[in-house]
């Protein structure tokens, strides 16, 4: 059987195709926060990976420039501040695995955080050791990342 394809049959259906994928995109959070996290999530790790980095290498002046400015923590200490809580700390980080990137989501609050675009959560796998008794141990956290200016920052 020899079925011919009409030229305009194929335009009109590739047009409807493309209007309804573009109106879902447009009205439905959920598929277009799944394509925005395809696009987003290998920055995000590596604003995750830098900061694990940093944090497990003791370079605290990279740390702190990996922390959000608009984060609690930024807004209410300084780097001196900052380094001084670093160096009395007793727990290092020995290794941490990405367990999983999700939430991203706009800023609804505006008002409280003027200068972010979009949250995210990681959740990782991190072992802790206690430098005084030597001691670790495996803990579970989810983080806030935050982009701001277009860069991804620890919240």
């Amino acid at each position: 059987m020899n079925v011919k394809i009409r030229p305009k049959l194929i335009i009109i259906s590739t047009a409807a195709v493309m209007v309804l994928v573009s109106a879902t995109l447009l009205f439905f959070d959920k598929p277009r926060y799944a394509l925005e996290m395809l696009y987003e999530r290998p920055r995000i790790e590596k604003a995750l990976r830098a900061y694990f980095a940093a944090e497990m290498n003791r370079d605290y002046e990279k740390v702190f420039k990996c922390l959000a400015p608009s984060s609690q923590y930024r807004m209410t200490h300084d780097y001196d501040e900052f380094l001084a809580d670093m160096e009395n700390g007793t727990v290092k980080i020995v290794k941490y695995e990405v367990m999983e990137i999700y939430g991203l989501r706009p800023n609804h609050d505006l008002t409280t955080y003027p200068d972010v675009q979009r949250f995210a959560q990681a959740e990782v796998d991190i072992t802790l050791e206690d430098t005084q008794t030597k001691t670790t141990g495996l803990y579970n956290y989810s983080f806030t990342f935050l982009r701001e200016g277009g860069t991804w920052f620890k919240g």
